[in-house]
């Protein structure tokens, strides 16, 4: 969707009441010392929010549920929340937040990470395949994040498909089951490297761009940062915010060069 008809008319409908199927993605889950990148939301607002979400009557599923939903039946008022390169405090502080109001989500791991610090964030962990196992336990999806958190779609071929494969079979060894889905790091993807993600046996892969069309591996998400309130959030939730930021953004002309 990206035409101005088309954004009308889904702020229209969002206006009369109807509710679009999202997925959002979130990456830390707690308090950081340093984040330059904003992508830590504390526990608190996490779980406003969960309140903004559930009462617009949504419920939540794992990305994979949501997609087999899109395609069967009715996935109005259904959306996901996903959290990309699998952080301990995110496991810690966010997923007991799910998990105790009932809500499934879905995380993706970097494989090659596990245990170790994130490249890019001041002392946060990945989790330890330990930690992967126990969440997946308790009823969250695991999904890949490549082996090396890299840019999958500034690879070639061969190394993309690598990096793909080798995340897919260590998950499903570690977890003993079959692994279906994916997020591309930097939530960026080419048709080579979807090509690449339909050659190593994923059913489902998540890009993280706004809203756009739904197709199995580039499914949209809009990603979530410290500074999204819950207008911001809702206008996320209706696939609004892209367009509203747009013209916001919009350069103001001087009072004499207005018409």
């Amino acid at each position: 969707m990206s035409s101005a008809p088309q954004w009308l008319a889904r702020a229209a409908g969002t206006l009369l009441g109807r509710r679009y199927p999202f997925v959002l993605c979130y990456h830390g889950i707690g308090p950081i010392s340093a984040d330059p990148l904003r992508l830590f939301v504390s526990r608190e607002l996490f779980s406003h929010h969960l309140d903004v979400i559930q009462q617009h009557g949504y419920e939540l599923l794992a990305v994979t549920d949501l997609w087999q939903l899109m395609q069967s039946g009715d996935a109005r008022r259904s959306a996901s929340i996903t959290f990309d390169d699998g952080l301990a405090m995110t496991a810690h502080e966010g997923v007991p937040v799910l998990l105790e109001r009932g809500i499934p989500c879905s995380m993706f791991i970097s494989t090659g990470l596990m245990g170790k610090p994130h490249p890019h964030l001041d002392g946060a962990m990945i989790m330890t395949p330990a930690e992967v196992v126990e969440l997946a336990s308790a009823g969250v999806e695991i999904g890949a994040h490549s082996v090396d958190h890299v840019r999958l779609d500034a690879l070639d071929y061969a190394d993309a498909l690598d990096q793909l494969r080798r995340s897919r079979a260590v998950l499903e060894d570690l977890l003993g089951k079959p692994v279906r889905s994916m997020a591309y790091p930097y939530g960026r993807a080419s048709e080579q490297t979807m090509r690449a993600a339909r050659e190593a046996g994923y059913e489902l892969a998540c890009v993280c761009s706004g809203p756009g069309p739904w197709e199995s591996l580039s499914i949209p998400r809009e990603p979530i940062y410290s500074s999204v309130t819950s207008l911001r959030l809702r206008l996320k939730m209706a696939g609004l915010y892209g367009p509203v930021h747009a013209i916001k953004s919009m350069p103001t002309r001087p009072s004499s060069q207005r018409i």
